[in-house]
């Protein structure tokens, strides 16, 4: 006996009513029900749907899914980092060490050029006005993703990911405003070319992970996702 596609329906419905909300883990788990319930048939083939699909859900334990979406949230955390460190590496390749060189020139050269009396100001200042741009971006694309989302009907791990896990890119750009603050005045004056190098090579290496969550990720989006998802360009009636 073999599952209808009303049965798959409902299966996916099953899934979402358990908290499962993305498509591609939703997508996961109706196989592997309907591979169980196929399975269960095979050896009582009087075991209605719903009977069959309890004792499938059972196997899950006590919290059901939670524990299939947390570790395949894990994984997609994981494969997300791993391609943030890939286009972070090709930085300090060439030719664009070149530009990680220039960029770090450059913001010394700034720096330096401030007055000393306004110089811890002005640094402070420019970051803090960097990360509401940071923050400004971010809502952006959160509301650009679930502008797409409505649209396409269906969310996806990695998307998700994509629009939303640059949440941590302000933890980065807090290390140069901490060091700006006062917390290490007393112990690294802004008032020598070393000190201001190494701000301004703090200040490059974290702003370069900023602009690949930002921006060049997501202009990857499309591509990373059809990658990761054969099925991602097809349009589902569920």
């Amino acid at each position: 006996m073999k599952l209808t596609q009303d049965h798959i329906q409902k299966l996916f419905r099953f899934t979402r009513k358990h908290y499962v909300e993305h498509y591609d883990l939703q997508t996961e788990l109706v196989d592997h029900l309907a591979h169980g319930i196929e399975e269960q048939w095979q050896k009582n083939p009087e075991l209605s749907f719903d009977e069959a699909l309890q004792r499938e859900f059972e196997k899950f334990g006590v919290f059901g899914f939670m524990g299939v979406v947390e570790e395949k949230s894990a994984a997609m955390r994981k494969k997300y980092l791993i391609v943030v460190l890939g286009f972070f590496k090709d930085f300090f390749k060439l030719p664009k060490v070149l530009l990680t060189v220039f960029l770090v020139g450059l913001v010394t050269i700034i720096i330096w050029n401030i007055p000393i009396g306004f110089r811890y100001g002005s640094v402070l200042g420019i970051l803090f006005a960097h990360v509401i741009v940071v923050f400004f971006v971010l809502f952006k694309n959160r509301s650009n993703n679930e502008l797409e989302m409505v649209k396409q009907g269906n969310k996806w791990l990695l998307k998700d990911q994509i629009y939303s896990y640059g949440n941590w890119v302000n933890f980065l750009n807090l290390f140069p405003i901490l060091l700006n603050t006062g917390i290490l005045r007393g112990a690294m004056p802004m008032d020598t070319i070393w000190v201001i190098l190494g701000f301004a090579t703090l200040i490059v290496l974290t702003g370069i992970p900023t602009y690949i969550i930002l921006y060049i990720v997501p202009s990857k989006a499309e591509e990373l996702l059809a990658n990761t998802y054969p099925e991602y360009n097809f349009e589902y009636v569920l």
